[in-house]
């Protein structure tokens, strides 16, 4: 099968021969004529390119020019999942035995750069195939997992969650959505003990139909008792929507799109609930948010001016924040921070987190697109659809939250609390200080598997010592080593003490320097 994909991703840094697109599918093409006849492929040859077209070119990239039986299988799979009798489509293959390290030496968690895979042990063909032992504790057998279906929001999140649940660990992964509206998934894990997977398949497949039942079941019901309860304890923040009026579209999110307007001749931000509300999740995310956002008062934290939660308006009204959010302004925009302002930033950032957890509150998505720059450069935290209240401590196990910014307990779908913020705020610290995407060259499920392994982003020489000790410390694999948010205000206002004396004192310094030469 040739070079692993994850060797190209592990290191961070994607490695190409052929960079010309174009150029690779003629290639591939080339190599897929030479290697099969053409009733062998799953459509006429001349579906061949179009197929090519529909995935992005990092796919061309992974897949390099050398493998066409792999490709071969991607297009064999997609083209099942165009029937919908087919879906959702699972198919897997031995990958190779992978020796285990002696009992007597247990590394640490390894750097990214050593979890590359080597494929160049061949596959071995559905059935037919001899079983090792798994109690031979020597090796451990890799599997690949290819999994099709219509792309959809959280689908990726669902999956990784139902491999864990039926036993796999993911070591590796590369995911794709087709420009039609597939997605293409492929999974390297570990945690099935034979090379045969028939029985594996099976076994994935059960688990996703008693999920789906399980589903069907309980949803609609639960999700309909569950909106009323919340609407009846939202009723008090309705607003006179006569008072409302709305102006440009601001942003789009998933099943909510946000408008500028005046509420009663005030400036403010109008989040519209996109999607039917009726036992729909995303109302119970939109009724969740009302309830924390009213029960909530501080300075760095989005001010609520109430809702609207009734047929057929369906919206959630805050103060408007001029500048957008922290993600579009270091990312999109270019900007880059003095030391000072980073930790300004920081510290209004921390203060908020340390009120919400104060007051029992997991925000779960903290990240620089939640939080928004207001007048006087002010920054609010916001969005807070996944938030909840703390009261079940070490019980919260969904993997909620996006993957660039995830806690690693949470990843592995483990018990978190509010430690799992801190850990997001360090993604965001790393974020002001360097003004860089996270993981920039992964995807985010990649990045999230790095983490897992025990993956950390480069910090900076430059960074001040002890805003790169406390980077760190925020995330720490172990949630106990990291401290709480109160302890993350004190240091940070101490480090932004120290820097603003040093800042004065140089400045005393050159001028000094200048008076000296100026009665010349």
């Amino acid at each position: 099968m040739g070079e692993s994909w994850s060797s190209r991703w592990w290191a961070g840094e994607v490695q190409v021969k052929e960079k010309d697109p174009e150029e690779m599918k003629m290639k591939l093409y080339e190599r897929m004529v030479q290697t099969y006849r053409e009733e062998e492929f799953p459509e006429e040859a001349s579906a061949f390119l179009p197929h090519l077209a529909r995935l992005p070119d990092r796919y061309l990239f992974d897949l390099g020019v050398h493998r066409p039986d792999d490709l071969l299988l991607h297009w064999t799979i997609l083209s099942r999942c165009a029937h919908p009798q087919n879906r959702p489509v699972f198919h897997a293959r031995f990958h190779k035995v992978l020796p285990l390290p002696s009992s007597s030496f247990t590394p640490a968690a390894p750097p990214c750069h050593t979890l590359s895979l080597d494929r160049r042990t061949k596959s071995k063909p559905l059935g037919g195939s001899i079983s090792i032992s798994s109690r031979d504790q020597k090796t451990k057998l890799l599997h690949e997992i290819i999994f099709s279906s219509l792309d959809k929001p959280k689908l990726l999140s669902r999956l990784t969650a139902l491999l864990s649940e039926v036993g796999l660990n993911i070591r590796e992964a590369h995911v794709y959505s087709t420009t039609d509206g597939f997605c293409l998934d492929v999974f390297v894990v570990d945690g099935w003990h034979t090379e045969d997977t028939d029985d594996l398949i099976i076994k994935i497949k059960e688990e996703l139909s008693r999920k789906n039942a399980s589903s069907s079941n309980s949803t609609d019901s639960s999700a309909s008792e569950k909106i009323l309860e919340l609407q009846q304890q939202v009723g008090d923040s309705e607003i006179d929507w006569n008072l409302l009026t709305t102006g440009e579209k601001i942003a789009t999110g998933s099943s909510a799109d946000l408008f500028r307007g005046t509420y009663n001749g005030v400036d403010v931000a109008v989040k519209i609930l996109r999607t039917s509300p009726y036992n729909n999740p995303s109302e119970v995310e939109f009724l969740q948010e009302i309830l924390i956002l009213r029960s909530v008062n501080h300075e760095n934290i989005l001010q609520f001016y109430g809702a609207c939660t009734r047929p057929p308006k369906y919206c959630i009204v805050t103060e408007y924040m001029p500048g957008g959010n922290l993600y579009e302004f270091l990312h999109k925009q270019k900007n880059v921070l003095d030391p000072l302002t980073v930790l300004r930033i920081a510290i209004s950032i921390s203060k908020g987190m340390d009120y919400l957890h104060q007051n029992n509150i997991i925000h779960r998505d903290l990240k620089t697109a939640n939080l928004l720059i207001g007048y006087h450069q002010v920054v609010k935290i916001a969005d807070f659809g996944v938030a909840r209240q703390g009261n079940q401590v070490g019980q919260m196990t969904a993997e909620t939250g996006t993957y660039r910014w995830m806690a690693p307990e949470i990843i592995n779908h483990k018990p978190y609390d509010h430690k799992a913020d801190v850990f997001s705020f360090a993604i965001v610290l790393w974020e002001l200080v360097t003004s860089k995407v996270p993981y920039d060259n992964m995807t985010p499920l990649q990045a999230a598997l790095g983490v897992r392994q025990g993956f950390r982003l480069e910090i900076p020489s430059s960074v001040h010592p002890r805003l790169s000790k406390l980077i760190q410390q925020c995330w720490d694999e172990d949630p106990d080593v990291r401290p709480v948010f109160a302890e993350i205000v004190i240091e940070l206002e101490d480090i932004l003490q120290h820097s603003q004396a040093n800042s004065r004192g140089g400045s005393r310094r050159s001028r000094a320097k200048i008076q000296k030469k100026s009665p010349q």
